[in-house]
């Protein structure tokens, strides 16, 4: 599948995930709940709520902009 647009914007593919959702129809108590994967590093987890998932894809992406020499402020690089 494929998706164009005026804006055409390459991504970078080092900052890739997967996710993966469990197999319910809604967000359970906690949120959603599932596994996600960087593709780049093969890092990967099962997260119980979107908290643990915004904090693993803040820590790999702290960690590549560490070895990048760049930073990153509030979830954002600087």
């Amino acid at each position: 599948m494929s998706e164009k647009s005026g804006n055409d914007v390459s991504l970078p593919t080092n900052r890739a995930f997967v996710i993966q959702l469990q197999a319910s129809c809604g967000a359970s108590e906690v949120g959603h709940q599932g596994r996600v994967e960087h593709l780049a590093s093969g890092q990967a987890m099962r997260f119980a709520g979107e908290g643990e998932f915004w904090a693993f894809v803040d820590r790999v992406l702290a960690t590549e902009c560490s070895e990048q020499g760049t930073t990153r402020t509030n979830g954002k690089l600087a």
